[in-house]
């Protein structure tokens, strides 16, 4: 009466063969995991190859820059490499030799298509810098503004913002708007004090805004 029977729905199994929770877990989901991780070794195998590749390029186009000399020599570092680092130095390049020749819309064009193409080519500010300088010697004040404007306001901590204050200060005062012009003056001292603009700053505005003396 008492003898126990072994079901014929579910087979008596050796507890020790009997399989826990996480090992139904990994029978079950095994596939998946071996999937996400040939996944990620094949991820980690592109971006290696990629830095290979742009490392490749990169350095052939540092040497073809180095090699190159003059507006020929430039033109094919951009065309043959265009978006990289080298190819923007031999916009400015280009830019620049034109600008030497008198080929103030040449140059302007230049650096456009540096701007537009390589924004944050380590150059930019640079550039920026100089088509303002490039539009105030067109006449295009409006355009020149602008740029300065737009130096200080992208590349804040670069070198070149504090000359771009400088630039606006000077051509504010050219359009009679001292009191604009002082207060871009005043700026540089406190944004950018101990620099070589701040003390030029500071000149100018002993000279254009001298202090009155006591009677």
């Amino acid at each position: 009466m008492g003898e126990k029977h072994t079901s014929v729905l579910r087979p008596a199994i050796d507890p020790a063969l009997e399989m826990s929770d996480s090992d139904l877990f990994w029978q079950e989901h095994w596939k998946k995991f071996a999937l996400g991780l040939a996944g990620l070794v094949a991820a980690i195998l592109l971006v290696g190859a990629w830095f290979l590749y742009t490392g490749h390029v990169r350095s052939e186009a540092e040497e073809l820059f180095s090699s190159a000399s003059g507006p020929d020599g430039w033109n094919a570092v951009i065309e043959q490499f265009p978006g990289s680092i080298p190819a923007g130095n031999a916009r400015l390049l280009l830019a620049a030799s034109l600008r030497d020749k008198g080929d103030a819309d040449g140059a302007t064009a230049e650096l456009d298509k540096l701007l537009a193409q390589q924004p944050n080519h380590p150059m930019a500010a640079t550039a920026l810098l100089t088509l303002a300088e490039l539009h105030r010697a067109q006449g295009d004040t409006g355009a020149a503004l602008e740029a300065y404007r737009l130096v200080v306001s992208k590349f804040r901590q670069s070198f070149a913002a504090p000359l771009a204050l400088l630039g606006e200060a000077d051509l504010l005062h050219d359009q009679g708007k001292d009191g604009e012009a002082k207060a871009v003056l005043e700026s540089i001292g406190i944004s950018y004090p101990n620099t070589p603009a701040a003390m030029i700053a500071a000149g100018t505005l002993a000279q254009r805004h001298p202090t009155p003396t006591a009677p």
